[in-house]
C-alpha cells in the first residue's frame, strides 16, 4: 500500500511499542504515523463515507485539544473547523512518489527525445536510400507500377526496420536495466519496487511504439520517394535528377532539429553536473575522511536504557583501544543520513508569543563528539565523561540556534527548557553551523544533548576516526563487538564519506542517466549530420570538380562545407537554446546552487556541441577537399 516500502515481515500494531522502543507513538494526538485505508460498502459514495467519518471525528476533537499545550489563541478555532478528507487510494500512499516525479519526467522528457533524435536518423536514412534507389523505382514505374505500390514497399521495409530496432532496443535495454539496478542497489534503501523483468505491458509498450515511429517517420520518405520516381528518367544520370531541392531541405531541416534536441539534453546534462559539483564541494561543517560508522539498537534485544548506557560507554573504550583508531564517538541521530529529531525549546529571553517559532533539530552525543567529528567549537566547552545524569543538565547549541533564539548574542550561561515543567537546561557552549540530515539542506537551528544524561537512549550510533585506511580496521571493529555481545548486529556498518555519496546519490544517478541520454543523443546527431553531408558531398562530385576546374582550391572546398554545417547549427541552436531552458526550468527543483538560466552551462553546451559538429563535418569536408576534378567530370 506504500510504493517505496517493501515490509519483509508483519506485526500487529498492539506490538509496535516492541518494535520500537522509546517511542509507543501512541502517547499524544500529534504523533502520526498510522496510513489508514478503508473500503466502500456496496452502494456508499465517497462523500457519504466522508460524511460519517467526520460526525465521528467531531466528537474526537475535544479530547484531542485537551492533549495539546502552549497552543496558538487562533489553534482551537481552526482546529475545530478542519476536516477529514477521503481520497480514492489505487496507487497506495507514499511521499516517494513526490520525491520522484520530477526528476522522472524530466527523464522520461529525455528518453523521448532520444527516441525522436533516433527516428529521424532512420528517416533520413530512408530519405538518402530513395535518392539511391531512384533509377530502380522509375523502372518499376514504367513497368506499370503504381505510385501506392511503391509507398507500400517502402513503408513496409521502414516498419521492418523499425520492428528490427525495437527488438534489439528490447535486447539492450534489459541489459541496461539490470546494469542500472546494480548501480542503485542498497541493502538498506527501497527498491522502489524495480525490477529487471521485462513484463508483457513494458514489451507491448516497445512493440506498440517501434511501429508507430516505423509508420510516421516512413510515411514520408515513402510517399517522397514514390512521387520523384513518377516524374524520374531512366537516364543515367537519373540519380542526380532525383536530388531535388524539396528532397535536400527535408534532410538538412530533419539534421537541423537533431542539433536542437541535442542541445536541448545538453544544457540540462550541465546543469546537473554543475549542481552536483555544487553539492561534492559543499562545506559540511565535519570531517569525513577516516570516519567509520555503524548503528547499534541494543533496545530491540531486550535492553534496558541502564544497560544500554553502559554497553555504549564499553564500546567506545574497547573501539578506541584498536590499534590504528585515534578517537571514537558516539550520535543518536546518524549524520547526514536523511534523518530528522526536533523538539519544541522554550528559551531563555525568547519571544513569549504562542505564535512563534520554537522548533530546533537535535542530537544527543557522546563526550568529545564535536572535537572528534571536527565541528569547530566557537566559545565555551564540550561536552565531557563528567556529564552524566547526576551532573546539571547542559547542552552545546549552534551557530543558527543562537541567531534564531537569542539574536545573535553570546548563548553561553543561558538556559531553555524542552517542555513548560522540564528541568532547565544551561549551555555550555557553542559550535559553528555543521550540515545536520542532508548535503543539500542549510545548518538548521541544533542543539546537543548528552547521552549520559539523557533519560532513555535504547539506540545510537558510533563514529571511529582511524589513522590507518578505514577498510582495515573494519574487521577489528566487527571482533570487539562480537566479544561485548555476539547477538547484537551491527547495522550499516560504512564510511562517513560512503554515507555523505549516498546522501547525494539521487543526484549522481539524475546525472548519470541524463549524461547518457546527452552523449547518446549528441552522438546520433552528428551522425547524422555526418550522413548528411557526406551523402552531399557524393551527390556533388560534379558541381565540386566543376568548381575546382574553374580554379577553385581545396581550402574553399572544404570551407564550403563546413560553413554548411555551422549554419545547421546555428538554426539548430538558436530553435533548441528556448525549448532547453524551458526543459531545465522544469528540473530546477532537482538543482543545487544553480539556476536553470546558467548563462556558462548554454555557452559550454552549444560550445561542446560545435566542436562534435565541426568533426562530425571534418570527413566529408576532407572527403570533398580530394576530390579530383578530372575523374569527376568523367564519372558524370
Amino acid at each position: 500500500m506504500t510504493f517505496g516500502s517493501e515490509p519483509s515481515l508483519y506485526v500487529p500494531m498492539v506490538d509496535k511499542p516492541a518494535m520500537t522502543p522509546g517511542w509507543a507513538g501512541r502517547d499524544t494526538y500529534d504523533d502520526y504515523w498510522i496510513y489508514v485505508f478503508g473500503r466502500l460498502k456496496e452502494g456508499v459514495t465517497m462523500a457519504q463515507a466522508e460524511g460519517s467519518l467526520n460526525s465521528i471525528y467531531a466528537g474526537l476533537k475535544d479530547e484531542e485539544l485537551k492533549a495539546v499545550r502552549d497552543r496558538p489563541p487562533d489553534f482551537e478555532k481552526r482546529f475545530r473547523a478542519s476536516r477529514l478528507t477521503l481520497h480514492e487510494a489505487p496507487a497506495g500512499q507514499s511521499e516517494a512518489r513526490e520525491d520522484v516525479k520530477t526528476p522522472l519526467t524530466v527523464l522520461m522528457i529525455c528518453t523521448a527525445l532520444v527516441l525522436l533524435i533516433a527516428a529521424v536518423n532512420a528517416a533520413n536514412l530512408l530519405l538518402a536510400r530513395g535518392v539511391q534507389r531512384g533509377k530502380e523505382l522509375s523502372i518499376r514505374v514504367a513497368m506499370g507500377a503504381g505510385r501506392s505500390r511503391i509507398v507500400r514497399q517502402l513503408l513496409t521495409e521502414a516498419m521492418l526496420l523499425a520492428c528490427g530496432g525495437g527488438v534489439a532496443g528490447i535486447v539492450i535495454g534489459g541489459w541496461a536495466l539490470e546494469l542500472l539496478i546494480q548501480i542503485v542497489a542498497d541493502s538498506d534503501a527501497p527498491s522502489y519496487g524495480i525490477s529487471a523483468e521485462l513484463d508483457s505491458t513494458v514489451l507491448l509498450f516497445a512493440l506498440g511504439l517501434s511501429l508507430a515511429t516505423g509508420l510516421l517517420f516512413g510515411l514520408y520518405p515513402a510517399w517522397a520517394a514514390a512521387r520523384d520516381s513518377v516524374s524520374a528518367t531512366l537516364k543515367e544520370d537519373s540519380g542526380n535528377a532525383s536530388t531535388g531541392r524539396s528532397g535536400v531541405r527535408a534532410r538538412r531541416t530533419l539534421v537541423t532539429a537533431q542539433v536542437a534536441v541535442s542541445l536541448l539534453l545538453l544544457i540540462p546534462m550541465g546543469l546537473f553536473l554543475k549542481s552536483l559539483v555544487n553539492l561534492l564541494r559543499v562545506d559540511l561543517g565535519i570531517r569525513t575522511e577516516n570516519v567509520l560508522t555503524f548503528h547499534l539498537a541494543p533496545e530491540l534485544n531486550g535492553y534496558k536504557p541502564a544497560r544500554s548506557v553502559a554497553l555504549f560507554e564499553r564500546a567506545e573504550r574497547d573501539l578506541a583501544a584498536i590499534p590504528g583508531v585515534t578517537g571514537v564517538t558516539t550520535a543518536l541521530v546518524p549524520l547526514i543520513s536523511g534523518s530528522n529529531w526536533g523538539s519544541s525549546v522554550r528559551a531563555e529571553g525568547f519571544s513569549n508569543d504562542p505564535n512563534a517559532d520554537r522548533q530546533s533539530m537535535y542530537n544527543v552525543v557522546g563526550a568529545g563528539f564535536l572535537r572528534k567529528m571536527g565541528i569547530p567549537l566557537i566559545r565555551g566547552r564540550e561536552f565531557s565523561e563528567s556529564d552524566t545524569a547526576a551532573g546539571p543538565k547542559v547542552a552545546v547549541v549552534n551557530e543558527t540556534f543562537t541567531r534564531h533564539f537569542f539574536g545573535g548574542k553570546s548563548p553561553i550561561g543561558r538556559h531553555f527548557r524542552l517542555g513548560k515543567d522540564a528541568p532547565e537546561i544551561q549551555i555550555v557552549g557553542l559550535v559553528k553551523d555543521s550540515k545536520y540530515s542532508s548535503v543539500r539542506r542549510e545548518a538548521p537551528r541544533l542543539y546537543y544533548l548528552p547521552y549520559r544524561q539523557a533519560v532513555e537512549v535504547g539506540e545510537i550510533c558510533f563514529y571511529g576516526r582511524t589513522a590507518l585506511k578505514p577498510e582495515q580496521v573494519t574487521s577489528q571493529i566487527r571482533k570487539v563487538m562480537a566479544e561485548i555481545d555476539p547477538d547484537l548486529p551491527l547495522e550499516n556498518l560504512r564510511t562517513l564519506e560512503e554515507q555523505v555519496a549516498r546522501n547525494v546519490r539521487a543526484d549522481r544517478l539524475v546525472l548519470q542517466l541524463a549524461s547518457a541520454f546527452a552523449i547518446l543523443a549528441t552522438l546520433l546527431a552528428m551522425l547524422g549530420l555526418y550522413g548528411v553531408m557526406a551523402f552531399g558531398v557524393s551527390r556533388r562530385r560534379r558541381e565540386i570538380g566543376i568548381r575546382m576546374a574553374m580554379g577553385a582550391d581545396a581550402g574553399s572546398i572544404g570551407g564550403l562545407v563546413l560553413r554548411e554545417v555551422m549554419l545547421i547549427l546555428g538554426i539548430g541552436a538558436v530553435a533548441g537554446a528556448p525549448a532547453a531552458l524551458g526543459l531545465a526550468k522544469l528540473a530546477e527543483s532537482q538543482l543545487f546552487g544553480v539556476k536553470a538560466y546558467d548563462v556558462t552551462v548554454v555557452l559550454a553546451a552549444v560550445a561542446a556541441l560545435t566542436g562534435a559538429a565541426m568533426l562530425a563535418g571534418y570527413i566529408p569536408a576532407r572527403q570533398a577537399m580530394r576530390v579530383n576534378p578530372v575523374e569527376a567530370l568523367r564519372q558524370d
